[in-house]
């Protein structure tokens, strides 16, 4: 699995306002999008620090897609997933699941999340 596209990843959007103890791992592999290096541990220790809020949108989005190259496939749902958070106003997503299946040498990466939101204050 390609770090930072695994069940339990979180996802920012780059640019939007955040707070500053998050620090994004390296290079973005989404575009618009960092993952970051916090700990879950570290993450909510500071988040409860930090008089930010980080809350949770019902509902599980799930996205997929296909391709010859089962990276190409992930990029692909990815990217899905990321413009179906952004159109739901919220600038963070955690993903829950990633499953694969290959059939006569296509795949199909199917990409389950959940919408999050980070504001400041309550």
């Amino acid at each position: 699995m390609i770090a930072g596209k695994e069940a339990g990843s979180r996802h920012f959007e780059r640019g939007a306002a955040l707070p500053q103890f998050l620090q994004f791992d390296g290079e973005p592999s989404l575009s618009g999008w960092g993952s970051i290096a916090n700990s879950r541990s570290t993450f909510e220790e500071q988040l409860g620090k930090s008089g930010w809020t980080y809350f949770f949108l019902a509902g599980t989005i799930k996205t997929a897609a296909y391709g010859f190259n089962r990276q190409t496939a992930l990029d692909s749902a990815l990217k899905q997933l990321a413009k179906n958070v952004r159109s739901q106003e919220c600038n963070s997503f955690e993903i829950t699941d990633v499953a694969t299946r290959q059939f006569s040498g296509v795949f199909r990466v199917t990409v389950s999340a959940h919408a999050r939101h980070f504001q400041e204050g309550r």
